[in-house]
């Protein structure tokens, strides 16, 4: 391999969309295959190794960086699932001091996947990060995939589209890059005419010609295993950090003949999170994600920048998203509904087809059946809610006694007046009718009327009477 040391000139490489967002270098084979999730075969060879020991000390928080939500679930599992959706279940956490919580939320979340954890023990950087992996004695496969746990925008669509390209590589590995109209602050990448990595410079070492570079460095790697432990010994520290920055693993590669090959991924996935601020940013990008896709599905969102929804909502074609309304993930709903504004839909909430769901309305672990209205200004939780149902405006269901939940049912076709409270546990009978105001706790037969408030008392010429005295 001729080691040519001529840089090219990012500017000219790139043929990017900025509309979409999404840019690919000009070479064919670099192209998505639109069908590869679908037509891959699972993934023996890689690894994957998720760095996340980092302290976070601009979150400000007890709870540990990557364990920060967005779109309703942490940092740390968005990238997870990303591996997981590109068919690698190998992977490896490196944690810190932030072990116990990692642990924990991994027991939680993916109680079924066997996801190893090894400690860092010094924060010594992320060269050192990874050869806590190897010191380890882990099994890592032949190609070891390498993320940030704080970059919680990358997609599984992308991890196997980096896995396809390093298949297709026969050298050391590859890196994911990006192009940058803005690369202040980050490390450019350095290429040779026949499109090797060279190195990686860091912003503030660069001269001027590597400062005009607009390729950047994502932070996104597959190695292959012998590359990387032979290298990873030979880095040395970073006098101004104190710390061993996998970085100067591409010019050590290119040295031995086996470089990094260049594949571009897009650029916002390569976002870290690092603040409060930017996690906003990221939830921002994530919901409108969520958006564009039910969008493309027959949902109707009246407002793009009022309406937030997590990922993991079933929405039917036909349902219209009204202003300010919050969906969390678990919720699922029908065709044909009409939601908001300003509704508030919690985990466990499954709502039929053709329902209202109107202004100020909140629901959480209920079914609602098909043709029900909660209109306005109600709260539902641990509730079954039949078939053309009213839910009167004020309407509480008392599901919680200070110990336990309990549940309210209410049968088909029931009506129920405005300002009802239901004390469960209480079951409500078919076609019954609940007057308004009514405290409901006990159960009521189908085709019943139930009032339960002290009987109106009017004293004519009370305030006549009252002024004179």
């Amino acid at each position: 391999m001729k080691k040519s040391v001529k840089v090219k000139n990012s500017e000219m490489d790139f043929n990017v969309d900025f509309f979409s967002g999404e840019n690919r270098m000009k070479n064919p084979d670099l192209r998505v295959d639109a069908e590869f999730e679908e037509k891959q075969k699972p993934v023996n060879g890689i690894s994957a190794v998720i760095l996340a020991a980092g302290k976070g000390t601009r979150m400000k928080s007890e709870k540990t960086k990557v364990l920060h939500e967005v779109s309703g679930k942490p940092m740390l599992a968005h990238v997870i699932d990303a591996c997981l959706k590109a068919r690698v279940s190998d992977i490896t956490v490196v944690a810190g001091a932030n072990m116990q919580q990692l642990k924990s939320f991994a027991a939680a979340r993916y109680n079924g996947n066997n996801i190893r954890f090894v400690l860092q023990k010094e924060q010594l950087g992320t060269a050192d990060a990874v050869s806590s992996v190897i010191k380890a004695k882990i099994p890592l496969k032949d190609g070891i995939l390498i993320l940030s746990g704080d970059t919680p925008l990358i997609t599984s669509d992308t991890v196997g589209f980096l896995i396809k390209m390093f298949t297709k590589k026969s050298q050391g590995g590859i890196i994911g890059v990006s192009f940058a109209e803005n690369p202040s602050g980050y490390g450019r990448i350095v290429r040779n005419s026949e499109d090797y990595v060279i190195r990686i410079v860091e912003d503030k070492d660069a001269n001027d010609r590597e400062k005009a570079i607009k390729v950047i460095n994502g932070g996104v790697y597959i190695i292959r295993k012998d590359s990387l432990v032979r290298n990873l010994g030979k880095i040395k520290v970073n006098k101004a950090k104190g710390e061993y920055y996998l970085t100067d693993i591409a010019a050590l590669m290119y040295a031995e003949d086996r470089p990094l090959s260049p594949v571009d991924v897009p650029y916002r996935e390569l976002a870290g999170v690092n603040s409060r601020a930017q996690l906003a940013e990221a939830g921002k990008i994530r919901n409108k994600k969520v958006l564009e896709m039910l969008s493309e599905n027959g949902i109707t969102i009246v407002d793009f920048d009022t309406v937030y929804i997590e990922e993991g909502v079933e929405i039917g074609s036909d349902t219209v998203i009204q202003p300010f309304s919050v969906i969390k993930a678990g919720v699922k709903i029908g065709k044909g509904c009409t939601i908001g504004p300003s509704a508030h839909l919690r985990q466990g909430a499954v709502i039929g087809n053709n329902c209202k769901i109107g202004n100020y309305v909140e629901i959480k672990n209920s079914t609602i059946g098909n043709n029900t209205n909660v209109a306005h200004l109600s709260y539902i939780g641990d509730s079954e809610i039949g078939s053309n149902v009213n839910i009167g405006a004020g309407t509480i269901t008392a599901n919680y006694d200070g110990l336990k939940k309990n549940k309210t049912v209410i049968g088909d076709g029931a009506y129920v007046g405005s300002n009802a409270v239901f004390v469960a546990p209480v079951k409500i009978g078919k076609n019954a009718v609940i007057g308004a105001g009514s405290v409901i706790t006990d159960s009521v037969p189908d085709d019943s009327l139930a009032i339960a408030r002290p009987r109106q008392e009017t004293k004519t010429g009370w305030v006549k009477k009252r002024r004179k005295k």
